[in-house]
């Protein structure tokens, strides 16, 4: 069967790596040329709040989590110097604040709202709520929730402002 004209197990090996390697290069270029979506922003909020409740709980140091409804932006504040400061996370063009909560609280959509997550783990409970616009019907809203007992994030469908 030496002139058969299939592929060998090692070219076809060579080739799906190739592809395999391209798509590992591709994908986040394209990725990004797309723009930020609900789920990204999502996911880096709920990975900061976590990042944040660990540093405050493991490194006894205190991390503040600045939300800005107005601006459409929301940072995490570490104790590094603010030269060290990132630039703030920004919401998809379709994404808005609509609200925040905090410890049953509701905070004024226009003014800026700290969020302190304290040296020993100590964060208050808190909802960020947000509406997405672009679709067809009514707008879509979110409410992201965390949890004060280890900083994750339920992303819940909806304006939830309490538990049943």
């Amino acid at each position: 069967m030496k002139d058969s004209p299939g592929f060998t197990l090692i070219e076809l090996s060579i080739v799906l790596f190739v592809l395999g390697l391209m798509l590992w290069i591709v994908v986040p270029r394209v990725s990004s040329v797309v723009g930020i979506t609900r789920n990204t922003v999502f996911r880096q909020i709920a990975a900061g709040s976590e990042a944040a409740f660990d540093m405050a709980l493991f490194e006894k140091q205190e991390v503040r989590l600045v939300i800005d409804p107005a601006a459409g932006t929301y940072r995490f504040q570490g104790p590094e110097k603010r030269s060290a400061q990132r630039p703030p996370g920004e919401l998809s063009e379709n994404l808005s604040i609509t609200g925040v909560r905090v410890e049953g609280e509701d905070r004024p959509p226009d003014v800026v709202t700290e969020i302190r997550y304290l040296p020993g783990g100590r964060i208050p409970a808190f909802r960020i709520f947000f509406r997405e616009s672009g679709g067809e019907g009514a707008p879509p809203e979110w409410t992201l929730r965390v949890n004060p007992f280890d900083g994750s994030v339920d992303v819940l469908e909806g304006n939830i402002t309490d538990d049943a």
